[in-house]
């Protein structure tokens, strides 16, 4: 049991850190998981609370991001009513849930059309440490992006589909959702704050949808009992990090610095593929 609650904290904190700053958090749990004593504790859970793991962090992830733009989303909710009402005042914020729901189509078809082929990827580490290395060069391009200032309101269309063909390649264990996604935003031409906050409301059905798809199978089967009170405490662990490292994304964002984070994957990509050679 003890082995356990460490191994689903460590799990939780992974996730809390890497699903929201950009350095892939598939990229590092499949790292994590061919620690042989990190995957040996795994598979005591059995198939389907492994499944279970999943998505109650898949649910804690989701309730951070809710929380921590709790004031966007309830603007661009009721902005959004008034638009539909023919209220002008609501046409902006109408506008920019259109984007973001525009912007979650790539990654959802490409999710449940190549799920199988990505889902491969998974059980091999070395190309996860290639796809750290170009997630690398990925973030170190916001260096050299022209900035701009345009709002969310102001994505467009074509701009938005764009952002969304960004996330659906994260996809890809290695590339992180949330680096290629604001990178994408600041090549499409928004500010860096903005193109952070698209980015996290992007994932909010996103993140839901990769919940809802993993927990199909569990109406199938159950839950080990002694799996709850530890999985509750890294789903705890989860929210309360994932809160940390977005209030840290946003900091850095707004100084243009999410480039640092690009020399960390780059390092640990090339460490994997070190390790990996021997």
């Amino acid at each position: 049991m003890l082995e356990l609650m460490i191994v689903l904290i460590v799990l939780g904190i992974v996730q809390g850190v890497a699903e929201f700053l950009p350095v892939s958090s598939s990229g590092h749990l499949v790292l994590f998981e061919h620690i042989p004593w990190f995957n040996t504790t795994m598979l005591t859970m059995g198939d389907s609370s492994e499944l279970f793991v999943n998505v109650a962090m898949h649910v804690a992830s989701l309730m951070a991001v809710l929380v921590f733009l709790r004031k966007d989303i309830i603007r661009l909710g009721a902005g959004s009513i008034r638009g539909i009402a023919g209220r002008q005042e609501g046409k902006g914020e109408l506008r920019a849930v259109i984007y973001i729901l525009a912007a979650s189509i790539p990654a959802g078809v490409a999710g449940i059309l190549l799920h199988h082929h990505f889902a491969r990827l998974f059980n091999n580490p070395f190309s996860v440490c290639i796809m750290l290395c170009v997630n690398g060069l990925i973030l170190l391009s916001t260096k050299i992006i022209t900035i701009n200032s345009r709002n969310i309101e102001e994505t467009g269309m074509y701009r938005s589909l764009w952002i969304g063909v960004c996330q659906a390649l994260a996809i890809i264990p290695g590339i992180s959702r949330s680096g290629a996604t604001i990178t994408g935003g600041m090549l499409a031409g928004l500010d860096p704050e903005q193109s952070a906050r698209f980015s996290f409301l992007m994932a909010i059905p996103v993140i839901a949808g990769a919940g809802l798809l993993e927990a199909m199978p569990l109406f199938e089967t159950g839950i080990r009992m002694e799996v709850l009170v530890p999985l509750l405490v890294a789903m705890t662990v989860t929210f309360i990090v994932a809160m940390a490292s977005l209030a840290l994304l946003f900091a850095m964002v707004k100084r243009i610095r999410i480039d640092v984070f690009g020399y960390y994957t780059i390092a640990l990509g090339l460490a994997g593929i070190l390790i990996i050679s021997l």
